[in-house]
Protein backbone atom coordinates (compact mmCIF):
# COMPACT_ATOMS: atom_id res chain seq x y z
CA UNK A 1 0.00 0.00 0.00
CA UNK A 2 2.90 2.33 0.80
CA UNK A 3 4.30 1.81 -2.74
CA UNK A 4 0.89 2.67 -4.25
CA UNK A 5 0.63 5.85 -2.14
CA UNK A 6 4.18 6.87 -3.08
CA UNK A 7 3.48 6.31 -6.81
CA UNK A 8 0.21 8.25 -6.56
CA UNK A 9 1.95 11.14 -4.74
CA UNK A 10 4.77 11.19 -7.29
CA UNK A 11 2.30 11.20 -10.22
CA UNK A 12 0.19 13.92 -8.59
CA UNK A 13 3.25 16.08 -7.90
CA UNK A 14 4.47 15.64 -11.48
CA UNK A 15 1.05 16.52 -12.90
CA UNK A 16 0.68 19.61 -10.69
CA UNK A 17 4.20 20.78 -11.59
CA UNK A 18 3.53 20.36 -15.32
CA UNK A 19 0.21 22.18 -15.02
CA UNK A 20 1.78 25.05 -13.08
CA UNK A 21 4.60 25.43 -15.64
CA UNK A 22 2.08 25.34 -18.51
CA UNK A 23 -0.07 28.02 -16.88
CA UNK A 24 2.97 30.22 -16.31
CA UNK A 25 4.02 29.88 -19.96
CA UNK A 26 0.51 30.71 -21.14
CA UNK A 27 0.53 33.77 -18.88
CA UNK A 28 3.86 34.98 -20.26
CA UNK A 29 2.75 34.34 -23.83
CA UNK A 30 -0.50 36.24 -23.20
CA UNK A 31 1.46 39.27 -22.00
CA UNK A 32 3.76 39.10 -25.01
CA UNK A 33 0.77 38.79 -27.33
CA UNK A 34 -0.89 41.87 -25.85
CA UNK A 35 2.32 43.84 -26.34
CA UNK A 36 2.77 42.50 -29.86
CA UNK A 37 -0.83 43.40 -30.70
CA UNK A 38 -0.23 46.97 -29.49
CA UNK A 39 2.88 47.17 -31.67
CA UNK A 40 0.94 45.83 -34.66
CA UNK A 41 -1.75 48.46 -34.13
CA UNK A 42 0.88 51.22 -34.00
CA UNK A 43 2.38 50.03 -37.28
CA UNK A 44 -1.11 50.07 -38.80
CA UNK A 45 -1.59 53.72 -37.71
CA UNK A 46 1.80 54.66 -39.21
CA UNK A 47 0.91 52.92 -42.49
CA UNK A 48 -2.52 54.60 -42.43
CA UNK A 49 -0.81 57.99 -42.02
CA UNK A 50 1.43 57.27 -45.04
CA UNK A 51 -1.53 56.12 -47.14
CA UNK A 52 -3.66 59.12 -46.16
CA UNK A 53 -0.77 61.47 -46.97
CA UNK A 54 -0.31 59.80 -50.38
CA UNK A 55 -4.05 60.15 -51.05
CA UNK A 56 -4.06 63.83 -49.98
CA UNK A 57 -6.78 62.91 -47.46
CA UNK A 58 -6.55 65.57 -44.75
CA UNK A 59 -9.66 64.32 -42.90
CA UNK A 60 -8.16 60.83 -42.55
CA UNK A 61 -4.84 62.25 -41.37
CA UNK A 62 -6.51 64.44 -38.73
CA UNK A 63 -8.68 61.52 -37.55
CA UNK A 64 -5.51 59.62 -36.65
CA UNK A 65 -4.69 62.19 -33.94
CA UNK A 66 -6.02 62.38 -30.39
CA UNK A 67 -7.70 65.61 -29.28
CA UNK A 68 -5.00 67.72 -27.70
CA UNK A 69 -2.20 65.91 -29.52
CA UNK A 70 1.12 67.73 -29.59
CA UNK A 71 2.60 68.11 -33.06
CA UNK A 72 5.81 69.30 -34.71
CA UNK A 73 5.58 69.11 -38.49
CA UNK A 74 8.61 69.47 -40.75
CA UNK A 75 7.70 73.08 -41.48
CA UNK A 76 6.15 73.97 -38.11
CA UNK A 77 7.39 77.20 -36.59
CA UNK A 78 5.48 76.67 -33.34
CA UNK A 79 4.21 73.68 -31.41
CA UNK A 80 0.68 72.67 -32.45
CA UNK A 81 -1.50 71.42 -29.57
CA UNK A 82 -4.88 70.60 -31.13
CA UNK A 83 -6.40 68.87 -34.13
CA UNK A 84 -7.52 72.20 -35.63
CA UNK A 85 -3.86 73.21 -35.89
CA UNK A 86 -2.96 69.80 -37.34
CA UNK A 87 -5.72 70.23 -39.95
CA UNK A 88 -4.36 73.68 -40.82
CA UNK A 89 -0.83 72.27 -41.17
CA UNK A 90 -1.92 69.52 -43.61
CA UNK A 91 -4.44 71.68 -45.50
CA UNK A 92 -1.76 72.43 -48.11
CA UNK A 93 -1.94 68.86 -49.42
CA UNK A 94 -5.73 68.90 -49.86
CA UNK A 95 -5.47 70.53 -53.29
CA UNK A 96 -2.95 68.00 -54.55
CA UNK A 97 -4.29 65.13 -56.71
CA UNK A 98 -4.26 61.81 -54.81
CA UNK A 99 -1.12 59.80 -55.57
CA UNK A 100 0.82 62.71 -57.05
CA UNK A 101 3.27 62.48 -54.12
CA UNK A 102 3.90 59.10 -52.54
CA UNK A 103 4.75 58.58 -48.87
CA UNK A 104 6.42 55.34 -47.87
CA UNK A 105 8.20 53.91 -44.83
CA UNK A 106 11.94 53.40 -45.06
CA UNK A 107 12.62 51.92 -41.63
CA UNK A 108 11.10 52.11 -38.19
CA UNK A 109 11.17 50.66 -34.72
CA UNK A 110 8.19 50.12 -32.47
CA UNK A 111 8.29 49.95 -28.69
CA UNK A 112 5.24 49.06 -26.62
CA UNK A 113 5.36 50.86 -23.28
CA UNK A 114 2.17 49.13 -22.19
CA UNK A 115 -0.89 47.60 -23.80
CA UNK A 116 -2.25 51.17 -24.13
CA UNK A 117 0.79 53.14 -25.31
CA UNK A 118 3.36 52.61 -28.04
CA UNK A 119 6.27 54.58 -29.49
CA UNK A 120 7.17 54.57 -33.19
CA UNK A 121 10.44 56.04 -34.41
CA UNK A 122 11.94 55.80 -37.85
CA UNK A 123 12.25 57.22 -41.31
CA UNK A 124 9.89 57.70 -44.23
CA UNK A 125 10.11 59.42 -47.56
CA UNK A 126 7.94 61.55 -49.82
CA UNK A 127 8.53 61.68 -53.55
CA UNK A 128 6.82 62.09 -56.90
CA UNK A 129 4.73 59.16 -58.11
CA UNK A 130 6.74 56.74 -60.20
CA UNK A 131 10.06 57.42 -58.48
CA UNK A 132 11.64 54.90 -56.13
CA UNK A 133 13.20 57.47 -53.83
CA UNK A 134 12.18 60.77 -52.34
CA UNK A 135 12.99 63.23 -49.57
CA UNK A 136 13.89 61.23 -46.44
CA UNK A 137 12.25 62.36 -43.20
CA UNK A 138 12.59 61.33 -39.56
CA UNK A 139 9.50 60.62 -37.51
CA UNK A 140 8.63 59.87 -33.92
CA UNK A 141 5.13 59.24 -32.65
CA UNK A 142 3.59 58.30 -29.33
CA UNK A 143 0.31 56.44 -29.72
CA UNK A 144 -2.33 55.79 -27.09
CA UNK A 145 -5.37 53.56 -26.98
CA UNK A 146 -8.29 55.96 -26.50
CA UNK A 147 -11.90 54.76 -26.40
CA UNK A 148 -10.90 51.55 -28.19
CA UNK A 149 -9.01 53.34 -31.00
CA UNK A 150 -5.29 53.92 -31.43
CA UNK A 151 -4.56 57.64 -31.74
CA UNK A 152 -1.40 59.69 -32.20
CA UNK A 153 -0.83 61.69 -29.02
CA UNK A 154 2.58 63.09 -29.97
CA UNK A 155 4.11 63.57 -33.43
CA UNK A 156 7.48 64.95 -34.49
CA UNK A 157 8.74 65.03 -38.05
CA UNK A 158 11.96 66.53 -39.41
CA UNK A 159 14.26 66.47 -42.40
CA UNK A 160 17.39 64.36 -42.27
CA UNK A 161 20.42 66.64 -41.87
CA UNK A 162 22.88 66.85 -44.78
Amino acid sequence: MKLLTSTFTSTLTSTLTSTLISLMLIGFAGGAYAQSKAEDEAIFVFQDFLSSFTNSDVDSIVNLFAEGAIFWGTGSKTLVENTAGIREYFSAISGRPPGQRVASALEYSVLALSENSVLVSGMWQVGPAGQTSGMPLRISMALILQNGQWKIAQFHNSRVPD
